[in-house]
């Protein structure tokens, strides 16, 4: 079964935060994350946010970069290409069918558009809105919260 981890769930997994334990364990239980350009790009941005706002220490930065490139190598995280054109298209449904009630962000759209073009049917989040979406679209949520 295909499992989308959306970057609140994925940032748990390498950093020890609320709810961290709970997505450990959604990890374990899907094996090889799949891992899209959009989300690599928005877990390094979340990591480094967390270390410009004190949160974090700049030397948790290298051992963020070493984890999650060991990560890769162990194939624990599958590099996985998207169709940007194909993943817009499903968004702007879904921004059309959804966001006036969800009031669902634009990035929000964009991972549950990239779980939804590559088949998943679980979508593993730490955001309510992200996960209300996910849910309209079809997909079995997760919410690590819980």
């Amino acid at each position: 079964m295909a499992t989308y981890f959306d970057t609140s769930a994925l940032v748990k997994l390498y950093v020890s935060e609320a709810h961290s334990e709970r997505a450990r364990r959604e990890a374990m239980r899907t094996g090889q994350i799949s891992c899209t350009p959009l989300q690599s790009l928005e877990l390094q941005s979340a990591i480094r946010q967390l270390v410009g706002r004190g949160t974090l220490p700049a030397t948790a930065l290298g051992l963020f970069e070493q984890h999650f490139d060991d990560d890769r190598r162990a194939h624990r995280i599958s590099e996985t290409p998207i169709d940007l054109t194909s993943v817009f298209h499903r968004a702007e449904r879904l921004v059309r069918n959804h966001t006036e009630r969800l009031l669902c962000r634009t990035l929000d759209v964009l991972h549950v558009a990239s779980a939804v073009e590559q088949k998943c049917q679980r979508f593993i989040s730490a955001d309510d809105r992200q996960l209300a979406l996910a849910t309209a679209a079809g997909l079995t949520v997760v919410d690590v919260k819980a």
